[in-house]
């Protein structure tokens, strides 16, 4: 039960209650009161009392997850045993900070072994000190939902009977011909690749963006071919932030009306074989993009 409940919040999020953290050489101060001392030795940070008594230590982790997000967790030690346990981060973002990010790993709405009120050494040991954290059955978990949601949005658009091919959606619809109603593909989107730069001196970022193509009568009754913009992939967006999780965009789909949905860029050559598609489709990129919009309700206005 502890392992779903931790892969459930680590899949929903928490809303961190925003907690200023500074530092004044070593020394750690929460919402402005002087709680601890920060000792970094190599990889690891050592969290001393204020009287210098080690207590416990944090190494940060990562992992990147098969949604295109990065799992952080932190490694914490007990310094009178070297006993570990492990926390899921749902430190609020601290920039480039990283102790500062650090700090908020124990820090946060979930864990509260640091505050304003000092180090709280009696939680933070039992914790340590008991029922070990299943870090790899929560990332393997979140993985599988990850790789069993892509498998249902690609089955949903097949379902739809639309695919996309070299940048162009198609839709199997009757249509009307000189031998009749057939069956037969007609295009109803595209999937345009490009380089956006969105900072001056910064490099380009990779963009796939989706439109709905489709044509309208005017007031001479002639038809005239339209494109809306339904919402791109971004590989990163420089300089901009998701709002609900506060971290750099990378791997995401933003939609025209703010939406956001995580969507790795590269699967490796077993996760396509997971989701039965050969190891050289050059479409697999834009078709996940396509299905995952169709599956969240986003229409093309040519679709039947």
């Amino acid at each position: 039960m502890k392992n779903l409940l931790l892969s459930f919040m680590m899949l929903t999020g928490l809303t961190s209650v925003a907690q200023d953290i500074k530092f004044k050489k070593d020394k750690i101060s929460i919402d402005g009161t002087e709680v601890a001392i920060l000792d970094k030795v190599k990889v690891n940070y050592k969290i001393l009392s204020l009287d210098s008594r080690p207590i416990f230590s944090i190494e940060r982790k990562s992992a990147l997850m098969a949604d295109g997000s990065t799992f952080y967790w932190s490694v914490l030690t007990d310094l009178s045993n070297n006993k570990t346990n492990e926390v899921v981060d749902y430190g609020k973002d601290q920039g480039l900070s990283f102790q500062k990010t650090i700090v908020a790993s124990v820090c946060n709405d979930k864990y509260k072994f640091i505050s304003s009120a000092g180090i709280d050494e009696k939680g933070v040991l039992e914790f340590i000190n008991g029922t070990p954290t299943d870090i790899e059955k929560v990332i393997a978990d979140a993985n599988q939902k990850t790789v069993d949601q892509l498998k249902t949005e690609m089955d949903a658009m097949a379902a739809l009977k639309i695919k996309v091919t070299d940048g162009v959606i198609y839709q199997k619809q009757d249509v009307l011909k000189e031998n009749g109603v057939v069956q037969d593909y007609v295009k109803i989107g595209s999937v345009v690749k490009q380089n956006i730069t969105f900072m001056a001196n910064w490099p380009p970022s990779l963009v796939y963006m989706v439109n709905s193509v489709f044509t309208t009568v005017d007031n001479n009754n002639r038809e005239q071919v339209r494109v809306r913009e339904i919402g791109g992939w971004y590989a990163t967006k420089t300089g901009y932030a998701n709002p609900k999780t506060g971290k750099n965009i990378k791997d995401e789909i933003i939609t025209a009306d703010n939406k956001y949905f995580p969507l790795k860029g590269t699967l490796t050559d077993t996760e396509k074989i997971n989701l039965s598609f050969s190891k050289g489709d050059k479409d697999l990129l834009e078709k996940q993009i396509v299905a995952k919009l169709l599956y969240n309700g986003y229409k093309f206005e040519a679709m039947k």
